[in-house]
């Protein structure tokens, strides 16, 4: 049976919308600041949908959320103004605060409306700064394929 947390909006003033997790299994520690959830874990936050094998939340003492790391196959459906990003990773860091983005081992993006793909081992996305940073390693070059009109 699935375990359903939404929480609040006053734990989470640090975002402008709610979010909703979805997972098997919760556990938290007020000691550590940490919220753990495992299995089959879905974050939805307006039009933003993560999933992932476990989603791990940060708090400060404040108990606002500081990070949220969602880890073990990783897919996602971020939209943010005209731009969709779709895509994997093995795992994704996020900065709610900045609303930045951390995209870890064996990335691939399709960003759409141009249905430009980035494969990568680190990709950086601020959706603030409208800033997106690629990163390959020496045996894995970044890759980008683009639709060219003739």
């Amino acid at each position: 049976m699935r375990v359903i947390f939404i929480l609040l909006s006053a734990l989470f003033s640090l975002m402008a919308q709610d979010i909703e997790i979805t997972a098997q299994r919760f556990e938290a520690s007020e000691q550590e600041l940490v919220s753990r959830f495992l299995g089959d874990v879905v974050v939805k936050r307006g039009s933003d949908i993560l999933k992932a094998g476990e989603a791990y939340i940060y708090f400060n003492k404040e108990k606002k959320p500081v990070k949220i790391v969602l880890q073990k196959g990783v897919f996602f459906d971020i939209r943010h103004k005209e731009k969709r990003y779709k895509g994997r990773a093995g795992k994704i860091i996020y900065y709610p605060a900045k609303k930045e983005y951390i995209f870890l081992e064996n990335v691939q993006i399709v960003e759409l409306p141009k249905n430009q793909k980035i494969f990568a081992q680190k990709v950086y996305l601020n959706l603030v700064k409208n800033m997106l940073k690629v990163e390959g390693e020496k045996d894995r070059p970044v890759k980008f394929i683009l639709k060219v009109k003739e």
